[in-house]
């Protein structure tokens, strides 16, 4: 019978705010510079504002990555046969059609950024199963 009384106790002990707050560190994936943002940003709160600002700093950060993601592969020499530098800035070209054109529907709102953002990290981890970084 204490048993059974114990439990309930226990339980609520397990679930308790104080329990679950840490002050640990939280770890963030290779590209999770957006979530970086959003908790440094705390206390403040999340609005479209904060997003705004979030989705930029990111887009910047993986733009410069997929650059020189791009770039590690030299040069496009347009002469003979189409080299692979050739093919990934021909594939950038044609994502940076495919992004527009699927974040154009929240193209003056501030979710286009924040779209175009995810977008492109999806690329970044693509080019990195593809080109084996």
């Amino acid at each position: 019978m204490k048993k059974l009384l114990l439990m309930p106790f226990l339980f609520l002990i397990f679930i308790s705010p104080i329990n679950s707050e840490t002050k640990e560190k939280r770890v963030y994936g290779k590209y999770d510079f957006y979530a970086k943002c959003l908790d440094d940003a705390l206390p403040r709160t999340i609005n479209n504002g904060l997003v705004y600002e979030c989705s930029m700093k990111s887009k910047e950060e993986i733009d410069n990555l997929i650059q020189e993601k791009i770039s590690s592969k030299g040069e496009c020499d347009k002469e003979g046969f189409e080299s692979h530098a050739c093919t990934l800035q021909r594939s950038q070209k044609a994502f940076k059609t495919y992004y527009q054109t699927e974040c154009n529907w929240n193209k003056y709102g501030t979710m286009y950024s924040y779209c175009e953002m995810m977008l492109k990290k999806d690329r970044l981890k693509w080019l990195d199963k593809t080109l084996g970084s």
